[in-house]
């Protein structure tokens, strides 16, 4: 059994780090990449969740991703696909995967976007959906996404 986070858990991560995230934002994200094949309502969901709770110029993420031990070269391999598979996305400016020298479990996946759109579409992707349901059971625990907006500079 996969054991997800709660909402109530997720409300705290993303108010750790300072998101300004309404609760409807929450209960739409919580099941984005569920639907196969994504239909167009499902693409709606996400662009209001995106549009919710997203600062709207270019943006990078930060997502930390801890494997579960003897499983990390599953979630490499996993991972690195994802980046490729990314990077082919317009709107893309970047896309790579860190391993820690510190933790061999932990991994860190940093994001590029031009913007709310690429974003949109990058979660869109069926490759995105994909990794949502390879990773889950590599994963020891919930991945941490922390979004940073392009300052003034």
């Amino acid at each position: 059994m996969i054991n997800e986070p709660t909402l109530a858990e997720l409300d705290a991560s993303i108010a750790s780090v300072g998101l300004p995230v309404r609760a409807e934002a929450l209960d739409q994200a919580w099941g984005l990449t569920a639907e196969t094949p994504p239909s167009e309502a499902f693409h709606a969901r996400i662009r209001r969740a995106i549009g919710q709770s997203v600062p709207a110029g270019e943006l990078m993420l930060l997502v930390t991703l801890r494997a579960k031990p003897g499983r990390e070269p599953a979630l490499a391999e996993a991972s690195e696909a994802f980046v490729r598979a990314s990077r082919e996305l317009p709107g893309i400016r970047g896309s790579t995967l860190y391993r820690s020298a510190a933790d061999p479990l932990a991994f860190t996946l940093a994001e590029r976007f031009s913007g709310r759109q690429a974003l949109e579409r990058h979660m869109a992707a069926d490759y995105f959906r994909r990794f949502q349901v390879i990773q889950a059971p590599l994963l020891d625990a919930p991945v941490d996404v922390v979004f940073y907006e392009r300052g003034a500079s």
